[in-house]
């Protein structure tokens, strides 16, 4: 089959170039189109439901809330975790699906299962909402509004009602979750006094005003040449409308006819500010933030450009109204392009050094040309392959691209080094095309055998599983598709052009510094031989040193990303205003600002409805952007100037992320952290207890970063228990008492009316200065629906207390968490220290037992799936060679060879005081790969020598092996040099995890040589004996 392919070829020579020519276009055109993003999507897939319950506190939330939904949720198909956070008026469950699970199809499971918790919500709770299907990093911009020339409300107005919808029409954008300014609504604040004069309720008027704004259809008269519609329009329009609303008639004069209460007569009626659950700072100055997340699968390249598109489009109206715009406060495309464009050069560069290397060794641009065009030929193929598939082009593909480089031409260059040699040596009057085709079979089996083992051993990291099945998968997957499709380029491509360039070409004689390097290489082969029992002792030895070493380097899952931003957490005590937050903000932000490379500032307090946070207003979040192209080691420096600044602030609790480590974080630990210790129970102050003792002993550990109790400390709040007996002697009911003490203090929505574009609550509540006081609550007055009036503090005990902030579950159970984040080299040690000091020093109460989530765990679990899975393909690699070879022995040799190419990789890693990452140990797998190919290609060459009549002899050995030095010197320099631009950038943007593998394999590339050179001929001359033909590698 090998033959007719490439007779085939070569005898459609013109038309295999032609086809090569459109592959080329045909993948430039994909690239223009493909899909581009920072990373795979590595989440898994889950769904998040929020349910908006207005004025219950957080234990109320939980009981009447939180739990129906768990409950109907937990039963659900496919659900792997449940976890959820009841805060004031707030319900917030995430649910992570099984591994594998279609994310749309896992959001139809939630919102079914929804259904029915619905029904037994208490009265006033929201329907359940399930969040819109965000991608893996979720943040697709963050553009930050001030303005000195409108007011809060007028400036929240025009972003949520004029910029948000034109946003939202973005194809990508999933949501859009406005922060800062004031909401603007209707109330409708009523007097007491003059209330209760007139014999009225709060119901009264919450009903007046139901009906001031009261649709209603009117149908439509048909009459006998057309219909005519009815449209009846009675609802009110303004503040004036409402106010002259009627509520009642009272009685007039003795015989008078009967006064008019209207709603304005016992109540003001304004436009007011809502209840403030957020805000926002936005360069140290008060403003209206809008943070867009992108969809799941959507181009966030195209889609952060079309929203920029839309941004320009508004930027005229943002000027008329004297608006500024800050719209690159967070913008995750920043690292997309300077990853992408930093990888896109390491190739560019690689590629080049790898042009001039076959320029060096052939010295005929022809050659050259042959082999360099299977580069791009292979890439851009896979590309395509990997298009198809939905895949985008991210980092860990491209990094792959980049690893599999010196790989891909080598086929190339072997097969156009062996053409070149028999061209050379053609008898005079010999046909090209039949030199050319006897060139090319000769090392087509090995080459296919030797591929095969390369891309099989890159099966292992295909295969994993959880989040670094997600990240390295697709890494594998680019080496692979590119290394085979290169295999059928070299088999298909190559000989046609080498019949093309090369039948009249003279080509020139070997470099006289290659001649001479072969003799020296010669002389030292012999003496080697001489004397193989200390040669393979002392490989034996370094190669036991070498494996023994890797177990004493500190292990890490994946590296800290240098994305150019940080997230920063900053917390008061609970019970903190929003105000005294926004001051804290914009003194925070001034001080950051200060820093040199740092570009802008946004700070967002508290939450949005229907924003992925759900915060009190006590807690907030910064999003510093760094200046562009800033190395890795000045962004470290940034992030020391930062915790500096926040520990100038010692009244705050505070973290410094990064926010990809951020939300690689939450989805290992289900915390922004790498270690999460999670203590479980069924009385919430016994583990709040519990969990500052937790606290205390992580922060004593060096290294820990910062510790963090997850559920902060209860918030102050106003305690009313109703005597029900109190009440009912005075006509009341518990309904009055809470509904009145609802409109007081948070305004009941009674009504909306619609603006043109936009729609207004109605809420019926009391003058401002009526509800500021928490001792004023007691003297609220009360009126049932009879006309009895009493004072809340006469039918309830009033009192101030605590209550707690945040309940939080995880599967149901009643957690508390505490967290710590060290740097990703010392999680292991970390962990381990934070688990011997909690049982030395933490008593735990009785039903209290611990859990430990951390990083390291994960990280461990990688490592042993993948030596498992390479242990499992290095028995299929053994099965295949014994195939190949037909020889026990010549595949112990193969084997044999490959632990010492670790060596290298283990000096590398020893040098460059890096640690064992997950990166780093598919470096040493792909070592593996690489020095069972070179040891595969000389036995195959030295029994083809035998073949050809050569006895088996030691000067047979040298020779098969001199023959192999150009093809091994290429192969290692070409690989080299391909991955030299990704190790040098070990730590910028885009190289965290390429860098360290590139590292592993430079250092391999070295030892792996002097065995392929030195090391492995002694051993095929010791062990190796004579072969029939019948042992070639054949196919």
């Amino acid at each position: 089959m090998l033959s007719s392919l490439v007779r085939l070829s070569l005898a459609h020579a013109r038309l295999v170039a032609l086809a090569a020519c459109l592959l080329l276009v045909a993948g430039g055109f994909t690239l223009t189109r493909a899909n581009y993003d920072v990373f795979p999507d590595f989440v898994p897939a889950q769904a998040e439901v929020q349910t908006e319950a207005p004025g219950l506190a957080a234990d109320q939330v939980e009981q009447l809330v939180t739990r129906p939904v768990e409950q109907a949720i937990n039963g659900a198909a496919g659900v792997q975790s449940v976890r959820s956070q009841s805060i004031q008026g707030l319900s917030l469950v995430n649910v992570t699906f099984k591994a594998g699970a279609d994310p749309y199809r896992a959001r139809q499971i939630v919102a079914e299962a929804l259904n029915e918790a619905a029904a037994s919500l208490p009265a006033g709770a929201n329907a359940p909402k399930v969040a819109p299907l965000t991608s893996s990093t979720m943040d697709l911009l963050k553009v930050g509004f001030v303005s000195e020339k409108l007011d809060p409300q007028a400036l929240r107005d025009f972003v949520q009602w004029q910029l948000r919808p034109r946003l939202m029409a973005v194809p990508g954008v999933a949501r859009a979750t406005v922060y800062g300014g004031s909401v603007r609504r209707i109330e409708v604040r009523v007097n007491p006094e003059a209330l209760s004069a007139r014999g009225l309720s709060l119901d009264d008027v919450f009903k007046a005003t139901q009906t001031s704004t009261a649709l209603s259809g009117g149908g439509f008269i048909d009459t006998s040449e057309q219909r005519i519609l009815v449209e009846p329009k009675a609802q009110a329009a303004t503040i004036a409308d409402i106010a002259a609303t009627p509520l009642a008639a009272a009685s007039g004069a003795a015989n008078g006819p009967a006064a008019i209460v209207h709603i304005g007569d016992v109540a003001e009626v304004v436009e007011a500010p809502a209840p403030d659950f957020g805000d926002a700072v936005i360069v140290g100055q008060p403003g209206v933030l809008i943070s867009l997340s992108s969809q799941y699968g959507a181009n966030t390249l195209k889609v952060t450009r079309d929203v920029e598109a839309a941004l320009a489009e508004m930027a005229p109206a943002l000027k008329s109204q004297g608006i500024t715009m800050s719209a690159n406060l967070h913008r995750p495309a920043n690292f997309i392009e300077t990853a992408l464009s930093g990888i896109l050069d390491d190739l560019l560069i690689g590629a080049v050094l790898i042009a001039v290397i076959l320029f060096v060794f052939m010295r005929n641009l022809k050659t050259v040309l042959i082999s360099f065009v299977s580069i791009p030929l292979s890439l851009l193929a896979t590309v395509m392959v990997m298009d198809r598939m939905g895949l985008s082009i991210n980092t860990m593909t491209l990094g792959g691209l980049a690893v599999a480089l010196g790989v891909v031409v080598d086929d190339a260059v072997i097969d156009v080094e062996n053409i070149v040699h028999r061209l050379r040596e053609r008898p005079e009057g010999a046909s090209v095309s039949d030199t050319i085709l006897r060139a090319s079979l000769e090392v087509r089996s090995p080459v296919i055998y030797a591929t095969l083992v390369v891309a099989l051993i890159l099966v292992p990291v295909l295969m994993m599983h959880g989040l670094q099945g997600a990240f390295f998968a697709p890494l594998a997957l680019a080496f692979i598709l590119s290394t085979l499709i290169s295999l059928a380029v070299a088999i298909i491509v190559t000989p046609a052009l080498s019949l093309l360039f090369l039948q009249k070409t003279k080509l020139p004689k070997e470099p006289r510094a290659l001649v001479r390097l072969k003799a020296w290489h010669a002389s030292v082969l012999y003496r080697l031989c001489d004397r193989p029992r200390v040669l393979f002792a002392a490989a034996g030895l370094v190669s036991a040193a070498a494996i023994a070493g890797m177990f004493f380097f500190s292990g890490e899952l994946l590296p800290a990303f240098k994305e150019g931003h940080f997230v920063l957490g900053v917390s008061a005590h609970p019970g903190t205003s929003l105000s005294v937050m926004r001051r804290y903000g914009e003194s925070i932000s001034q001080d950051l600002l200060a820093i040199d490379g740092i570009a802008s500032v946004e700070q967002q307090i508290g939450r949005s409805e229907g924003g992925e946070d759900t915060w009190g207003p006590e807690k907030s979040e910064f999003h510093v952007e760094l200046k562009p192209h800033l190395s890795g080691r000045k962004q470290d420096e940034i992030e020391a100037k930062i915790h500096t600044v926040l520990d100038g602030y010692p009244g705050l609790e505070t973290e410094v992320l990064t926010f990809l480590g951020d939300r690689i974080g939450e989805s290992l630990t289900g915390e922004t952290a790498a270690l999460a210790v999670n203590l479980y129970g069924g009385d919430a102050d016994t583990l709040a207890a519990t969990a500052t003792q937790v606290s205390s002993e992580l922060s004593k550990l060096k290294a820990a970063g910062d510790v963090k109790v997850q559920t902060p400390p209860s918030t102050p709040s106003v305690h009313i228990d109703i005597d029900r007996a109190a009440a009912a002697q005075r006509g009341l009911t518990p309904v009055d008492i809470l509904g009145a003490v609802q409109s007081a203090y948070e305004g009941a929505t009674a009504a909306q009316i619609y603006r043109n574009d936009r729609v207004l609550d109605v809420a019926v509540t009391l003058p401002n200065e009526l509800r500021q006081s928490p001792e004023g609550v007691a003297q609220l007055l009360v009126r049932g629906p009879d006309g009895s009036v009493a004072h809340l503090g006469d039918i309830a005990q009033v009192t101030l207390g605590e209550s707690r902030t945040i309940i939080s579950h995880n599967g149901g159970r009643l957690v508390e968490t505490v967290t710590a984040n060290p740097a990703p080299a010392d999680v292991a040690a970390v962990t381990q220290a934070a688990q011997r000091a909690i049982e030395a020093h933490v008593k735990l109460p009785p039903g209290v037992y611990v859990e430990y989530v951390s990083v390291a765990d994960d990280a461990n679990a990688a490592r042993n799936e993948l030596l498992l899975n390479t242990a499992v393909a290095i028995v299929g690699i053994i099965a295949l060679l014994t195939l190949a070879f037909g020889s026990t022995r010549a595949v112990a040799l193969i084997v044999a060879s490959a632990p010492f190419a670790l060596v290298g990789g283990v000096a590398a890693v020893a040098l460059t005081g890096a640690s064992l990452s997950l990166g780093s140990l598919v470096g040493f797998v792909t070592l593996i790969g690489v020095a069972a190919r070179n040891a595969i290609l000389l036995l195959a060459h030295v029994q083809q020598l035998i073949e050809e009549g050569h006895d088996w002899s030691l000067q047979t050995v040298v020779r098969a092996t001199q023959e192999r030095v150009t093809p091994i010197l290429m192969t290692a320099l070409v690989t080299a040099l391909g991955l030299l631009p990704l190790a040098f950038g070990t730590g910028q943007a885009g190289r965290e995890i390429q860098g360290p593998m590139a590292i592993v394999i430079l250092g391999g590339l070295i030892t792996s040589t002097l065995m392929s050179l030195l090391v492995l001929p002694a051993m095929i001359w010791k062990f190796r004996q004579p072969r029939s033909a019948t042992s070639t590698p054949n196919t």
